[in-house]
């Protein structure tokens, strides 16, 4: 397919999947094949770099602490012809845009130029424990992941309560160490301390507390790599009141690649909202740069399924948007765990009420309590069943 004229009428909306197909191979198939497997583990290059996302970390019964760690290696690379063929999809000229805006497409699109690293090992030093943690080797993917329990760190941990509302609680810090006299390389990362107890609100992004229309495709492009990420009306407020409630937790839970970690991350404090767990794709090819419906829905099911089994005495809030299967997933995961669940919230995109078909047939046999739609007018935070 080739990039539609600017002046163009845009293209109806298309499943997510249907954005690969008219894009992708023509703006990634300049991506190098991930390298071949090293004959054993090495430690990072000096041009290499480890992200990780923001993970959660539990209280054991003994005092110490489970760490869930989740990272990304890989090594940047400068493919500039791609950004100007997604800018001449989206109709964008690179040369014309002010500099902070080209700034932002570059820094959005800059981890999809990256090459992932297999067989790559790094160690991890918690802040305030002596005990260095070595995670598994990356994979073909670059990612590595670890669970392990660590003492509890003597250093007081960081309160991010006591410096912003925006984020409540209290967090495990810890950094990458890697290369000659393990000083070489140094990255920062973050787990979120959840107690055993507790409500844990678990969050959609797009559409949900982020404007990104994700059923108009070139909208979705534009909103995601060109435009100011802008939050949904009143959303960060209600957020923050919830998080004034003893021992709740948020954990953020996105279908975006993890190349959109580092401008996600950013905007949730940065639009008030509390901080929290952050759970996105773990795809690192721009073939899945945007997943299919069943993938999406893999994706988040999985995510609630592994927090509900990892916190089995706290009780959850889902809170999703109209614009996707939200609903279907939240709906199938409220049958699975009912005395779990507090309350499922809709945030409407679609024009849809709950007298709706589609709420009627999704909810069937679901006390109507125990689900809300926020449509554009609603001014207040549902009340929940177990309130």
């Amino acid at each position: 397919m080739s990039f539609r004229d600017p002046h163009h009428p845009p293209a109806p909306p298309l499943r997510r999947r249907s954005v690969v197909a008219g894009v992708g191979v023509a703006l990634f198939a300049g991506l190098a094949p991930l390298r071949a497997a090293q004959a054993a583990p090495e430690a990072l290059e000096p041009d290499e770099e480890a992200l990780f996302m923001t993970g959660t970390a539990r209280p054991t019964a003994d005092g110490r602490l489970e760490l869930d760690v989740h990272a990304w290696i890989f090594e940047r690379e400068h493919r500039w012809g791609l950004n100007t063929a997604l800018a001449r999809y989206l109709g964008l000229n690179l040369k014309k845009l002010s500099p902070a805006a080209r700034l932002r497409f570059n820094q959005r699109t800059a981890l999809f130029h990256a090459e992932s690293e297999e067989d790559k090992v790094i160690g991890i030093d918690v802040d305030g424990s002596p005990t260095r943690i070595t995670m598994p080797p990356s994979g073909k993917d670059g990612r590595c992941n670890l669970r392990t329990v660590i003492d509890a760190p003597h250093a007081p941990l960081l309160s991010i309560s006591s410096i912003s509302a925006t984020a409540p609680g209290q967090w495990v810090q810890f950094h990458g160490v890697t290369g000659p006299g393990e000083l070489l390389h140094r990255f920062r990362g973050q787990a979120l301390i959840v107690p055993a107890q507790g409500v844990s609100v678990i969050s959609d992004i797009d559409d949900t507390i982020k404007h990104t229309q994700v059923r108009d495709r070139r909208e979705m492009l534009l909103n995601t790599f060109s435009r100011r990420f802008e939050a949904a009306p009143r959303m960060a407020g209600w957020y923050r009141e919830l998080a004034k409630a003893p021992d709740t937790r948020f954990h953020y839970v996105s279908a975006s690649p993890i190349q959109l970690y580092p401008p996600l991350s950013d905007f949730i404090p940065s639009a008030g909202f509390p901080a929290g767990s952050m759970h996105l794709r773990e795809s690192t090819t721009w073939r899945t740069l945007v997943p299919g419906d069943e993938d999406s829905r893999t994706h988040k099911l999985g995510v609630i399924e592994r927090l509900l089994a990892e916190f089995p005495q706290r009780r959850f809030v889902l809170v999703g948007d109209s614009g996707e299967a939200d609903p279907e997933i939240y709906a199938q995961a409220f049958r699975a765990h009912p005395q779990r669940i507090d309350a499922i919230v809709i945030r409407d995109v679609t024009g849809e009420d709950r007298r709706a078909d589609r709420y009627r047939a999704t909810f069937e046999g679901i006390d109507p309590a125990y689900w809300h739609i926020l449509l554009p007018g609603t001014t207040a935070w549902p009340a929940t069943a177990r309130s």
